[in-house]
């Protein structure tokens, strides 16, 4: 398949494109990575935990998810049908329920769902959940995290983002933006352009990720929060991009990947 790109500026792509997650059923134009915005989230916590050789607590978390939502982009969390409509059976409510519309004691029982992995719908998150070792997040991180955002989400907080995607995984092959070097990424950047029904693709935009965390972890200098020296920064992207194709190798081993170079 000729793959289908558009180019839009860096800056507007990062500050109002959702960073999606490694899935051929997200449509529209998008870049992503394993785990979305709220994977690579994860992974800048659990090295900052580490370097700060302590915990971080779930206000500093909520703090940390906030900042990104209001200083860096949308964060994106996604999980599948099946998974939403097994919590709300769990929780005695109909399939139909719109999250929109739960009660706060609602609110607080999905919440404790969402944190489980038994009810995470996002394949690299429930891998994290269940691997410590392999992908080295905490699983207290996970679940603060996970409250962070839906703590903000149900309050109404702008550029929190949770996709629910529905059918059957229908890739055949992994598309990895490796490098851009025909355009400048600090001006204009490529997303991939997925048409309705076109579920072909793992897709995952490593640029762009990289650009994406490290705004993040300038956001974070510029706020006065405790943050990554730049000299990790590097060591951060190559992490999270291990962790990604462990992914990949635990969720579609069998798939083709096609590294390509802009």
């Amino acid at each position: 398949m000729a793959h289908r790109l558009v180019w839009m500026p860096t800056d507007e792509i990062l500050k109002k494109v959702p960073c999606t997650c490694i899935d051929g059923r997200t449509q529209g134009i998008r870049y992503s990575v394993a785990g979305g915005s709220f994977g690579l989230f994860l992974h800048v916590l659990a090295r900052l935990q580490r370097t700060l050789g302590r915990c971080l607590q779930q206000e500093s978390v909520d703090q940390y998810m906030r900042l990104f939502a209001d200083d860096v982009g949308p964060v994106y969390l996604h999980s599948d049908q099946h998974t939403l409509d097994r919590i709300f059976a769990r929780m005695g409510l109909e399939s139909d329920t719109r999250l929109k519309h739960l009660t706060e004691s609602q609110q607080r029982s999905f919440c404790e769902l969402a944190t489980t992995p038994e009810f995470q719908g996002c394949g690299h998150i429930k891998l994290i959940m269940q691997n410590e070792l392999i992908y080295q997040v905490p699983p207290t991180l996970v679940t603060r995290a996970i409250k962070a955002f839906f703590r903000l989400y149900f309050a109404g907080t702008a550029n929190l983002m949770f996709d629910v995607l529905a059918g059957r995984h229908q890739e055949e092959s992994v598309l990895l933006l490796e490098e851009q070097f025909s355009k400048n990424l600090d001006s204009e950047s490529a997303l991939l352009l997925a048409e309705p029904m076109d579920q072909d693709q793992f897709f995952c935009h490593r640029p762009l990720k990289q650009a994406l965390a490290e705004r993040f972890l300038r956001a974070i200098d510029q706020a006065g929060l405790p943050g990554l020296d730049p000299s990790q920064w590097s060591d951060l992207i190559r992490t999270h991009n291990t962790a990604a194709e462990t992914t990949l190798n635990q969720l579609a081993p069998e798939l083709p990947v096609d590294h390509i170079r802009l």
